[in-house]
């Protein structure tokens, strides 16, 4: 790859515009509950802020199934194996939304699945468009993949990244990684720093506070590491985990309060996770030691509201600088039981470290972690790119 260089002298006329590819189920209902205070932004990454700025922004639907019945097989073997291989990738959902993006268009996936298939995929959109792939745990993925795949799956990953113009990573680690596993030119790639809606993660009534008196836990990333925290809470703590993952019921006690569902498609809504947090003692994400940056969102919006937050300090862990141990969180090794335990402990007994972790928790996500970070984020990256890679001149 070549370094990336501006163009000068371009004019308005000769931007690209700049589309989504995102999964578009329930986006309209998602864009009303946002307007109503019912629902946090932070997962249209920027995108609404870009909107209030550019004027306009697509969406391509990423889930969008083919037409065609041969198309729509070969999707159903898509999907059987990628589900054996553990892996996402997918031609035919590339094929099905290649129409709905328009001639000179500047798409940008925020999945690593959807990032991997444009890329890989790139010779079946046609109209010049610029691929922007966005990756969660892209180094990860590979070791996740059922090793019969394994092999197949890094020469795809490889693959994908040569048919991308530009990638950007939720976490640095991730990025230096992909530098030296996969050869990711570091002049076209960068950090995407996440932020949470500030106005709807908030601190809640003194009321409501703890109000539950229990340990609480949140996510079906399967990063998660709920056999740790399982182990850690014994059958001393009071906890409630929620989550789609599968949890051997043998291994919980009848103090752990094990709830399966999701915030996307069930009945645990954002205001209702919401009120989970604030009612909470605290609020633990454990994770197994990855390079992704998983747990970012819930330990955010944990912090956002004002609690105090254990946290796995895995490789991954986004931002070092400001999650200080014993200040505004607690980290602890990823998978050690005792230290988990002991971290619990300390909480549970301390109603002064909570109160503090809690305050200082939310400022700390009102100083660098609110939404602004993001969409300037968004903002930056593209009006960069349209520099790079402007429109072609066509004759009429």
């Amino acid at each position: 790859m070549n370094r990336l260089n501006p163009v000068s002298g371009n004019s308005e006329n000769s931007f690209r515009n700049v589309s989504f590819l995102f999964p578009l189920s329930g986006r309209n209902a998602r864009i009303e509950q946002i307007s109503s205070g019912q629902a946090p932004s932070e997962f249209f990454y920027g995108g609404l802020a870009f909107e209030r700025e550019n004027g306009a922004l697509g969406y391509v639907d990423l889930r969008k199934d083919p037409v065609q019945f041969v198309q729509r097989g070969l999707l159903f073997f898509e999907r059987l194996r990628n589900r054996w291989a553990n892996f996402g990738l997918s031609k035919q959902r590339v094929v099905a939304f290649s129409e709905d993006i328009p001639r000179d268009e500047m798409v940008i996936s925020f999945t690593d699945s959807g990032s991997l298939s444009i890329g890989r995929y790139r010779e079946s959109l046609s109209g010049n468009p610029v691929l922007i792939g966005g990756f969660h745990g892209l180094c990860d993925i590979a070791a996740e993949v059922s090793p019969w795949a394994r092999g197949w799956a890094k020469r795809e990953i490889r693959k994908s990244l040569s048919g991308l113009d530009y990638c950007f990573f939720f976490g640095e680690k991730d990025r230096e990684e992909a530098i030296k596993l996969y050869g990711v030119d570091p002049s076209r790639s960068r950090v995407f720093p996440f932020g949470v809606d500030l106005a709807f993660w908030r601190p809640g009534l003194e009321s409501d506070k703890g109000k539950d008196d229990l340990i609480f836990s949140v996510g079906s990333d399967p990063k998660r590491d709920y056999p740790c925290l399982i182990g850690a809470l014994g059958d001393r703590h009071k906890a409630r985990i929620i989550t789609r993952l599968r949890i051997d019921p043998s291994s919980i006690s009848s103090n752990v309060e094990l709830v399966s569902g999701s915030l996307h498609g069930s009945q645990i809504t954002d205001l209702v996770l919401r009120d989970l947090y604030w009612r909470s003692k605290m609020v633990v994400v454990p994770v197994r030691n990855v390079i992704q940056p998983s747990g970012y969102s819930v330990s955010l919006q944990a912090m956002a509201c004002g609690k105090p937050v254990i946290i796995s300090s895995i490789d991954g862990l986004w931002d070092r600088k400001i999650l200080k141990h014993g200040e505004n969180c607690i980290l602890v090794p990823p998978g050690d039981t005792a230290a988990l335990r002991d971290a619990i402990e300390l909480l549970d007994k301390d109603d002064m470290l909570r109160n503090d972790l809690g305050r200082a928790a939310r400022e700390t996500a009102v100083n660098h972690f609110g939404l602004e970070r993001m969409d300037n984020a968004l903002l930056s990256m593209v009006e960069d790119l349209r520099s790079v890679y402007p429109k072609e001149n066509r004759a009429a």
